[in-house]
């Protein structure tokens, strides 16, 4: 079996000085040794989740990510892998309609249906090329720690659900927990939020959009996200 590692999940639009909160999507827990010491010491709770439940979702990201090469002077033949299989991911794991509308809070109802479209489409693009999968950047980097599946809540007639994971850094004596908020979207479990240590992602592009449309209106939100996406597209 593959290592298991923490995904360190970086979601961020960094429209104005400051940037997004950093979400850990820690997924797919086992028993495991490695020769440099670090990994997954035990896994506790719905380590092998029911098909279809939410924490299942979760893992099915780990097992994707398998396939993600974070190795030194990789080809370009590999880097292009990497940008589709982070595609795949966020379009196939991530409700980012939701999203979208959660983050633009009242202001979503205050655009048109088109508008509305094309800022999902903006969002969508913006996470794509600014998203960060890596097991180098993990807050677990090079340490051993034990991981806890708490197991599944549902709401609204089980069309939400959110489910919790614990990561246990024995060295540092630290406790992180993630939660993760789930909408039912067609045949499957898709994250709309990703709260680490109660820090939200959605709460904080709710902070920056609003305080970009209070001040300078919606048009210059989303020019500047377009300026944003054009910046990182050239970098």
């Amino acid at each position: 079996m593959k290592s298991v590692f923490t995904i360190f999940l970086l979601l961020t639009v960094a429209l104005v000085s400051g940037y997004g909160r950093s979400g850990i999507a820690a997924v797919k827990g086992a028993k495991e040794n490695t020769a440099s010491g670090s990994g997954v010491l035990q896994a506790t709770g719905q380590v092998n989740a029911p098909k279809g439940t939410p924490t299942w979702e979760i893992q099915e990201i780990e097992r994707k990510l398998e396939e993600y090469d974070t190795s030194p002077n990789i080809s370009a033949d590999q880097k292009a892998k990497n940008r589709q299989l982070k595609r795949d991911i966020l379009n196939g794991a991530f409700d980012l309609r939701e999203l979208s509308r959660l983050a633009l809070d009242k202001h979503w109802n205050n655009i048109s249906a088109a508008e509305r479209n094309n800022f999902t489409g903006l969002m969508t693009d913006l996470l794509e090329t600014k998203a960060i999968f890596s097991k180098e950047q993990s807050k677990t980097r090079g340490k051993s720690y034990t991981i806890s599946y708490k197991g599944d809540q549902y709401f609204d007639k089980k069309q939400r659900a959110k489910t919790v994971t614990e990561i246990f850094i024995p060295k540092d004596i630290v406790r992180i927990e993630i939660m993760y908020q789930l909408k039912h979207n067609g045949n499957k479990w898709k994250v709309f939020d990703v709260v680490v240590d109660n820090a939200s992602l959605v709460e904080n592009y709710r902070y920056q959009f609003h305080s970009i449309i209070t001040k300078h209106g919606y048009s210059e939100l989303v020019s500047r996200m377009r300026k944003k996406l054009a910046e990182l597209r050239t970098q």
